[in-house]
This record gives structure tokens, sequence and C-alpha cells, in this order.
């Protein structure tokens, strides 16, 4: 699937903003957070990666009356708008309003009582701020968003799965980084975060970005990878020499992801889900503090962590929300995408090619070792 190939349907992104509306009396809904134009429009919204700055707003008009009143409006720029039309909104239901380059396009956006928003810093006092409102709204993926996730998540697994087995010792890590970059593309998916770390790197520096360095004996690969709007997050592992003693550091760290993963519940305080997988190190053999050393993850979907878990994290854990645990220590991290149900996790990047462990019941990757 190309990024353009766009979910054909946002009704229910409609229907949830038709009811946030009625809420608060309101009849139009502007979205500018990058967050949120992902959520509803699953369009690319960027043109640097390196800004977190939309090139569009979009404002959904007309949701207090009959819904074939509703409206759906791109307000862009003229650099940007034809590329728009024909790739990230081609046949979809939408309008344009188009400023020059040189305009402030936020001067088409709406304002006033009846209209919110997601950024009411300029956009007049009377507007309704509704950062929050949408925010917990787009956390719950929608069923299409689920499968559109699942897919990615897939693909995303397997991709990198494929590079990372096909590394051999003496390649550098940017060599790697730049495999998978291009595998990931040539299916549809953009990179937004990559780490490429080997031998003692992978330790010492838990974001350990690629360099010109010649992979030796052990390298991890983390990516996390958006197509239509999505992100998927997968880490995978390979050694050239057997693991003999380690192998049981590795199993110690996945019984601390186990922690993290059976208490991912709905009903469940992220705190509380943090505190008791950051135990879980003392519990399996890691220095108590490992988990001061790097984040343990927490809530993603639309961005590699929207949400970092931490002990003062108290938000309330949901059917369809997305985990990206990460737990790390002593050369070792272990990382995939999980979806919250009500039979428990369900991870997303699964990879049948990808050599496994059972621990706690589910199928975790083994570091791959080749000889």
């Amino acid at each position: 699937m190309s990024a353009a190939c766009l979910p054909c349907s946002w009704e229910d992104q409609l229907a949830s903003l038709r009811r946030l509306a009625a809420a608060h009396s309101a009849n139009t809904v502007v979205l500018r957070d990058p967050l949120n134009l992902s959520w509803f429009t699953g369009a690319r919204w960027h043109v640097p990666q390196t800004l977190n700055m939309s090139c569009f707003d979009v404002v959904i008009s007309g949701l207090g009356g009959p819904q074939a009143s509703e409206e759906v409006r791109i307000v862009t720029n003229a650099i940007e708008a034809p590329r728009l039309r024909d790739t990230e909104f081609l046949d979809r239901p939408v309008e344009f309003d188009v400023v020059g380059w040189t305009e402030d396009r936020s001067v088409l956006l709406p304002t006033g009582p009846g209209v919110l928003t997601d950024q009411p810093t300029g956009m007049g006092a009377n507007s309704i701020d509704a950062q929050a409102l949408l925010a917990a709204i787009r956390r719950v993926l929608t069923p299409g968003q689920q499968h559109t996730l699942t897919d990615l998540c897939a693909d995303l697994a397997r991709i990198t799965g494929r590079v990372v087995a096909a590394i051999r010792p003496g390649e550098s890590e940017q060599h790697v980084a730049g495999q998978l970059v291009a595998a990931l593309l040539d299916e549809g998916i953009e990179t937004v975060a990559l780490f490429v770390g080997s031998d003692e790197r992978i330790g010492a520096h838990r974001h350990p970005l690629a360099t010109a360095k010649p992979v030796q004996d052990r390298v991890m690969v983390a990516c996390c990878g958006r197509r239509n709007g999505m992100v998927g997050t997968v880490t995978r592992m390979v050694s050239f020499s057997p693991l003999e003693a380690e192998a049981a550091t590795y199993n110690a760290l996945l019984r601390v992801e186990q922690a993290f993963l059976d208490n991912s519940t709905p009903g469940a305080v992220l705190s509380e889900v943090f505190a008791l997988g950051a135990a879980a190190y003392g519990e399996n053999g890691f220095d108590p503090a490992e988990w001061r050393r790097h984040h343990q993850g927490g809530l993603t979907g639309f961005n590699p962590r929207e949400l970092i878990a931490s002990p003062r994290t108290n938000l309330e854990l949901s059917e369809g929300m997305v985990l990206g645990w990460n737990p790390s220590g002593a050369g070792f991290k272990v990382e995939d995408t999980v979806l919250v149900t009500a039979n428990g996790p369900r991870i997303l990047t699964v990879d049948d090619a990808w050599p496994t462990l059972a621990v706690g019941g589910q199928p975790r990757p083994a570091v791959l070792e080749i000889h």
C-alpha cells in the first residue's frame, strides 16, 4: 500500500466530531495539530520531516445540522494545493481554500463560540479549546485505523527483520540504516525514527544514531515507521557469535517486558503499569535503577511516542489504545507495537520468519544468531 493510498472513509472520525460538537453546542471543528491531521485524514501533513509543522489545516463545518450539510475543507497555500489535490486527497470529498505562499493561511480559519479548535492560540478568544478533548478521542483507534495499523506493523516487522537478517560483519551502521530506509520506502513507509547501534554502542547509548563504525559482533536496529498517518515501532537484534551465558540476560529482559505487557489492560492506569514494569528490573537480576537510564515507552499510534509513561502519567488505558514498550539493559533491548484489547495486549509487529521465544504465553522476538 502506498503512502498516497488513503483509507476510503473518515465516517468514524466524523461521528466522533459530531458528538463532540453536540456536547459543546458547536458546529465547526478546526484541526491544525499534526497528530489530529493524521488521525482525521491519514495524509502526509509535512513537507520537511524535521519540522512538527503542517502544510495544511482542516475545517469540518456543518456538524450541528443534517449530515448532508457537512463539509470538509483543506486550507493550504498555493505551493502545496496541487500536490495535496493529486496525491493526499485524490478522490476524497474535500474542498480547498488556498492562499498565496506569502500569506498567512490562518486568516481563512473560522473562529467564534461555535468553533472547536486544537490550537486555540491566535484563533480568537471566543473559540473553544478542544486540545485535550480531541487527544482523548484520537488515542482510541477506530476499527479502520486498527486495521491500517495492523497492516503497517506487519510490513514494518517483516521488512526490518529481513534487513537485520541480511547484516554481515564489516558493514557500517550507516549502510544498515540506509538499507532499511530504502526497503521501507519501497513499500510506502516513511522512517520517522531510526537507531542502529553495534557492539559496545548498544549498551553505552540508548539512542544510537547510525555512525560509520563497522559492525563486528552484535547489532540492534530500532525503527519507527509511518504510513497513512499511523506509526508502528519495532526493535530487532542480531548476534554473530553465540550468546551463551548472555542468553539468560536477554531472557530476563523479556520477563521485564512481560510485566509491562501483562498489565497493559483496559482500565489500568499507565503510571501503575509503568511502576510494575520498572520494578521488574530488580526482580529479574538487573540494577533496580535500570529504568532510570532510558524511558520505558508509552502511548503510540500517530507518533513514535505521543505520551511517555512515567510515575506521574495518570492516563487510564482503554481498548483501542496503542502502546510501545521498550525496556533495555545490559546491551539488549526489546520493542514491539501493542494494541490494548479486552483479551489482553495484541502484538502487531509480528514476523513469522523471525525466531521467537515463548514468554508469558506470548511469542517474543529472539536475538537472531548467525554463526
